[in-house]
């Protein structure tokens, strides 16, 4: 099974870049878009980079980016049949005999930003409340999947924010989320967001990509650790 995965393309900034990033890129099983694939609700050009991951063959689960902003997500469903959007849902499909489940959401800051504050009716409590969602989605996945996978935009620990000014780790992502990692209710956690951050950490026994493009400047192969020890599988 190969999983590939990337966010921030923010086109069309980076749009000729990651042409060339996929022109060897090779076939893959599913591929993981964690948000801000255009730049600034430009989603006229979210078509055109569907158009080139498309040659992987593989099956496409997104989540939505700050750039997708929340007025154009019924337009990007309609319209991007291709791709398989989560918005605070899960998903589960069976690869190569292998049961993944995929948990997907923008995610949540511990502070809004200004902008967020402003137009967004209690957005303070929205964030806190979509880490308890999360939480039981992931819970409900326990004992039916054989790999669990976190998808969100925004990050899920500050492990992968290293890189980026610590005071803005906040604005970044949200730390109630490593609970989840620490207690083994995810095998891989992918995001996005932090362009300056660290590619990849390990919280629990879960390994945390931060996929965003202008990171990596390539497409990102995820690694997934899905055969488990007898003694893992009943302790999860």
């Amino acid at each position: 099974m190969r999983i590939l995965a990337l966010s921030d393309v923010h086109a069309p900034v980076f749009l000729k870049e990651l042409r060339e990033a996929f022109s060897d890129c090779g076939t893959a099983d599913l591929l993981l878009l964690a948000g801000d694939i255009v730049d600034r609700g430009r989603i006229e050009y979210y078509g055109e980079v569907v158009d080139i991951l498309s040659s992987t063959g593989a099956k496409m689960i997104a989540v939505f980016g700050n750039d997708e902003f929340d007025d154009l997500k019924d337009e990007l469903r309609r319209n991007l049949t291709r791709v398989s959007f989560l918005d605070d849902e899960r998903a589960i499909l069976r690869i190569d005999d292998i049961m993944v489940g995929v948990v997907g959401s923008r995610g949540s800051l511990e502070l809004p930003t200004v902008w967020q504050r402003r137009k967004i009716p209690n957005i303070d409590k929205i964030y806190e409340e979509r880490v308890i969602i999360l939480g039981e989605m992931l819970k409900e996945l326990r004992g039916k999947v054989d790999i669990t996978i976190l998808l969100t935009h925004y990050a899920t620990t500050t492990r992968t924010l290293r890189g980026e000014n610590p005071r803005a780790w906040r604005y970044l992502g949200h730390r109630g989320f490593e609970k989840y990692l620490q207690d083994g209710l995810v095998d891989i956690a992918v995001h996005g967001h932090s362009h300056n951050g660290t590619r990849s950490a390990v919280v629990g026994r879960a390994t945390v990509y931060n996929v965003a493009f202008p990171l990596w400047r390539k497409v990102v192969e995820i690694s997934p650790k899905w055969r488990l020890t007898m003694e893992e599988y009943f302790e999860r």
